[in-house]
């Protein structure tokens, strides 16, 4: 199942999701899940299976607090040392291997800015990129043009180039296909002025633009493995400011590289999922796409 084809049942996700969270207390019946979607019990398996290769048992158990708290980390002395350039930690065969690299947010350079929509499973997203790799992923939860403002204030001396072609290519690069026994599609193919650079084959490389100290926030967080959890008071500790959580959820805040820089792993201490730039359901579906 393609990147493509995922993501045609991504809004079928995100209203399972709000049925489920509309009832805290009880976690309703597989069955009961599918009716409310208007599907049988074999449709919704089929669904789950195409989307990411998951059962609608397990689909439920990854969205509640008991499943959060089995994946929170147990909190290290300190977190792996990583610098630029080096690839993110995975303990998934199929994830997408990261690199990157620090640019000021005022660099005062003019850079080509090659950018297009493409669908995701987790819905569409505006990607962009410069000849050094890929700078920013943001999720549409609004309408297409909300999404190109909000990228040309933070690219404003970005000269434009619009190709969603490539997109494409960087999305079925970035979300391997969870379905099982799928093939992952290639991301291959030049495309234009500000075709993004790749020094990983296979990979990503990702320019992380902002401050010394968001640029420190923001590669600790790739050092998340998917499928595992931290709290924010774990991170603002190893980070050696348990006393400034507030500065370093400033920084979270500012990520600008949905999913990329995975915010999304990160939770409360009691298991909750927490808030999310790009909504409350699409965290808990990213969390639930990598317990695969």
């Amino acid at each position: 199942m393609s990147t493509d084809s995922a993501a045609l049942h991504y809004d079928t996700i995100a209203r399972a999701i709000a049925f489920v969270r509309a009832r805290p207390r009880h976690t309703p019946p597989s069955g009961a899940v599918a009716e409310a979607l208007g599907l049988d019990l074999g449709q919704w398996q089929q669904v789950l299976a195409e989307w990411a290769g998951i059962t609608p048992e397990r689909f439920l158990h990854c969205l509640g607090r008991a499943y959060a708290r089995e994946r929170l980390s147990p909190t290290p002395e300190r977190l792996p040392e990583r610098d630029a350039g080096d690839p993110a930690p995975s303990d998934l065969a199929r994830a997408v291997p990261l690199t990157w690299e620090p640019m000021p947010p005022a660099s005062g350079r003019t850079v080509a800015l090659g950018h297009g929509l493409a669908a995701t499973p987790f819905g569409d997203a505006l990607l962009a990129w410069t000849t050094r790799g890929v700078c920013h992923l943001a999720f549409r939860c609004r309408d297409e043009a909300a999404l190109l403002v909000e990228l040309r204030s933070l690219w404003s001396a970005a000269a434009p180039v619009r190709d969603d072609a490539h997109a494409h290519r960087l999305a079925q690069r970035i979300f391997p296909s969870r379905a099982p026994s799928t093939p992952v599609a290639a991301a291959t193919g030049a495309s234009g002025p500000a075709e993004a650079a790749n020094p990983a084959p296979g990979g990503v490389h990702l320019i992380l633009r902002g401050t010394p100290f968001q640029v420190r926030v923001w590669s600790a967080l790739m050092r998340i493995p998917p499928g595992r959890l931290m709290s924010y008071r774990q991170l603002a500790t190893l980070l050696g400011m348990p006393a400034a959580p507030r500065s370093v959820g400033s920084a979270i805040a500012a990520n600008t590289l949905g999913y990329l820089v995975p915010c999304h792993r990160l939770i409360r201490a009691d298991g909750d999922a927490g808030e999310f730039r790009w909504g409350r359901e699409r965290k808990l579906a990213m969390l639930a796409w990598e317990a695969t």
